[in-house]
């Protein structure tokens, strides 16, 4: 079960899907919540090697300028598809009847819907926002009660499941009260095997097509190489000047110009913030306006030293003179890393066999 909203919640589907299959495990299906706001890019429907189901869920509606997301808009698109929504956790509890365990990165739909029909298959919910569940990160910052809302809905999404692990930028002690385990990040193979350079342009991610407006203005002043990536590429961001260069989303493309980039600049999602520290890149976190999970992200960046949280008017200074990560850190931060398939692979296992023996956090 994938988070359909969440390009990071794609790309750790596909990692963790790899590391199944190496590990002799099957995936015989994806379900994916279906938002209408972003279409399923190639990469993911053609890598995941499983047919994809998708199904109707709540999704976040950008606001009019395109940046951020609109809380009205939102509400309005959940009430208009509400009656589908049943529809939809009925269908999730059909597909889950025949297989071994249910693996769900993040979904709203899939813990409603075993709060609604009782299923034998055991489930296990794997994904960064559970840490802020964590008592080591009860300081973060922002409105308690817009705090409140993002963990009572990342409770919600691991309704009625054996385990929430916790992806985490370091290591951290489990914590079985909250029925917490923590585990590196999910991040795809082929890393390891990038040639890291500086070819001295800006990497850019745009989530929304009004980050990537302000992202060419910023380019038109500076006059820096831009390399932005964007759902739509040039033809999301027709105003680009040159030595600014628009890219669709491409999962191949976008590590290779990661690779090469000076610094990278892009939404404070947690697998693209673990993707350019893993190759030692400095970093600019831009939280998505109106998602404050992932100012909850800048600041855990921030806290681990893995980026600085920001905005599009900090891009001056930052490329002024980026700050690249401590080389040690990096080393540390690999290692780490390294060891994702062997702790999530023996959670998943443990969850299938029923068994609460936590050896591998």
């Amino acid at each position: 079960m994938v988070q359909g909203e969440g390009r990071g919640h794609m790309t750790q589907a596909l990692a963790l899907a790899a590391m199944l299959r190496d590990a002799g495990h099957d995936v015989i299906r994806v379900m994916l919540g279906r938002s209408a706001h972003r279409p399923v890019p190639e990469y993911f429907s053609q890598g995941i090697g499983a047919p994809v189901i998708p199904f109707e869920a709540p999704v976040q509606v950008p606001d009019e300028d395109r940046r951020g997301v609109s809380v009205a808009r939102t509400l309005g698109d959940a009430v208009r598809r509400s009656p589908r929504f049943f529809q939809s956790a009925v269908k999730i509890a059909e597909n889950v009847e025949d297989v071994d365990v249910l693996v769900n990165l993040l979904d709203l739909m899939a813990g409603v819907s075993r709060s609604l029909f009782h299923s034998e298959t055991p489930a296990i919910a794997i994904a960064h926002n559970y840490l802020f569940l964590h008592p080591e990160l009860a300081d973060a910052p922002g409105p308690s009660r817009h705090r409140s809302a993002i963990l009572a809905y990342a409770r919600a999404t691991a309704t009625r499941t054996s385990r929430k692990i916790a992806l985490s930028f370091t290591p951290l002690a489990s914590d079985p009260e909250h029925g917490l385990e923590i585990a590196p990040p999910l991040l795809r193979p082929g890393l390891d095997r990038l040639e890291i350079r500086d070819e001295g342009y800006l990497l850019a991610y745009a989530l929304n097509s009004g980050y990537g407006a302000s992202l060419i203005e910023w380019q038109r002043r500076s006059r820096a190489e831009v390399h932005c990536f964007v759902e739509g590429g040039a033809s999301a961001l027709p105003d680009a000047a040159p030595g600014f260069h628009a890219h669709d989303l491409d999962a191949t493309k976008f590590l290779e110009y990661l690779a090469g980039c000076r610094a990278y600049v892009g939404s404070a999602g947690f697998e693209s913030l673990c993707e350019a520290h893993y190759l030692g890149k400095p970093i600019l976190a831009v939280p998505t306006k109106g998602q404050f999970e992932q100012t909850l992200n800048a600041w855990d960046a921030q806290r681990c030293g893995i980026a600085r949280p920001g905005s599009h008017e900090d891009l001056g200074d930052f490329w002024s003179e980026p700050a690249h990560p401590d080389p040690d850190q990096v080393h540390r931060f690999r290692t780490w890393v390294g060891r994702a398939p062997d702790i999530l692979v023996d959670a998943v296992e443990r969850t299938a066999r029923g068994s609460s023996s936590s050896e591998g956090s």
